[in-house]
Order: C-alpha cells, then sequence, then structure tokens
C-alpha cells in the first residue's frame, strides 16, 4: 500500500518526518527485502510505532505543545494550498466520535481557531 504523505488529512506527517530523524539509530529495523505483504505488514508495523512514540512524546510535552504543533501545520498546510476549512471540519467530524464531551469541547473551540486561519 502506498501512501500520499503530502495528503493535507495527514496533517502529522511533517511532524512525524521530524520526530523519526530524532530516533535512535538502533530503533530503526532494516528491510527484509521480503515479499510485498510482508512489506506492508512491516511498513505498519512501523507507522504504528511511530505513533506509539509521537503519542509518548505529547504526553511527556503536554497538550499545548500538541496544540501549538497543529496549529502551526495548519497554517503551513493552508499556506501550501494544502489544506481547506472544509478538510478541516471532515477531520474534526471523524476524530469526534472518538473523544468524551471535555475533548469534544477542546476540539471544537480549536477547530474555531483554525477555521480563522
Amino acid at each position: 500500500m502506498q501512501y500520499d504523505n503530502d495528503d493535507p488529512r495527514n496533517i502529522f506527517y511533517h511532524r512525524r518526518r521530524q520526530f523519526e530523524k530524532e530516533r535512535t539509530k538502533e530503533e530503526k529495523q532494516p528491510s527484509d527485502g521480503g515479499s510485498n505483504a510482508q512489506g506492508e505488514d512491516s511498513d505498519y508495523k512501523r507507522r504504528v510505532e511511530q505513533m506509539k512514540q509521537l503519542a509518548q512524546k505529547y504526553q511527556r510535552e503536554g497538550e499545548g505543545q500538541l496544540v501549538r504543533d497543529i496549529v502551526n501545520n495548519v497554517i503551513e498546510q493552508k499556506a501550501a494550498g494544502k489544506l481547506s476549512n472544509e478538510q478541516l471540519k471532515a477531520f474534526a467530524s471523524r476524530v469526534m466520535p472518538l473523544l468524551n464531551a471535555e475533548q469534544k469541547q477542546r476540539l471544537q473551540a480549536l477547530l474555531e481557531q483554525l477555521l480563522r486561519l
């Protein structure tokens, strides 16, 4: 499966790339040169591991840093013409069902700020 890393729905792509560069060499796994199915499985596992590490990073740095990174990324993506308000709304509507009432309220407030950018 091939991923479009410039897809604006993937607003954390650039942050993940920067985070990936910060990882140590021993955390990186060499390619096994296996079949395509194995490659897809390996790619999936690598992405899951990246997301876990990214979650740990923001757990350490806090919600404030996460919000700053989101705002900066949205500004960058909008300036490049890769992200629209409709895409932001669609993303929020997909995430909302996964959140509790307090988180939904904070996401809604952040969304309102992002739409004004």
